[in-house]
């Protein structure tokens, strides 16, 4: 059921277009039911609004070391571990890998604010802490087979819901959240330290 091989037959079978419109579709789907589970929870502006302070120097101080600690080992991972035990059947190569650099910058503030409004800004709000951050790590359900990218994926999960409750400021989880994606996606696109597939390449123009 949760051959790598499917998932990559699958990526095969999609057009660079229809991979896109379906990633698109699902940050969709987060984004309205952060709005109808807002709306359940009884969320209204008012409580938005705190959750949002342009406190630009508390984002950099509890951001940067983040970002550049994930993007740190994930590189080392991509580096050092075996292949194996980090492959995610290529969907972020092939996301990324001719992927333009406006696009790169849309789709991964696109990622960040749907996924930090629901998980974080309602969820956590809501739920609390454990819940919303196991749920995150549940949306990377195709990490199932691959342990050490699911452990990497809830470590994350909790220190940016971590983060959220010290701070209670979600613009500073969201920030975060993008400059990782863009970081790591901008690797990939430029195949920085070498980190592709040797035995994998996508024949896709650039979108």
């Amino acid at each position: 059921m949760f051959k790598q091989l499917n998932q990559k037959e699958l990526l095969q079978s999609l057009s660079k277009r229809e991979l896109y419109l379906n990633l698109y579709f699902t940050q969709g789907i987060f984004l309205l039911l952060a709005v109808i589970l807002s709306f359940f929870f009884n969320q209204d502006i008012a409580d938005w609004l705190v959750l949002f302070r342009m406190e630009w120097g508390a984002i950099l101080i509890w951001s940067l070391p983040v970002i550049i600690l994930i993007v740190l080992v994930d590189v080392i991972l991509w580096k050092k571990a075996p292949r194996r035990l980090i492959d995610d059947g290529g969907i972020n190569e092939r996301i990324f890998s001719n992927i333009t650099f406006i696009h790169l910058i849309v789709i991964t503030v696109v990622i960040g604010i749907c996924e930090e409004l629901l998980f974080r800004g309602v969820l956590q709000t809501n739920i609390g802490y454990v819940p919303a951050s196991l749920l995150f790590a549940l949306l990377h359900i195709r990490y199932i087979i691959k342990p050490v990218l699911l452990l990497f994926a809830t470590v994350l999960s909790f220190l940016l819901g971590g983060i959220f409750i010290i701070t209670g400021n979600l613009l500073i989880p969201i920030f975060i959240h993008i400059a990782i994606d863009f970081l790591l996606g901008l690797i990939i696109r430029n195949n920085l330290f070498s980190v592709r597939s040797k035995n994998q390449e996508w024949n896709d123009e650039s979108f």
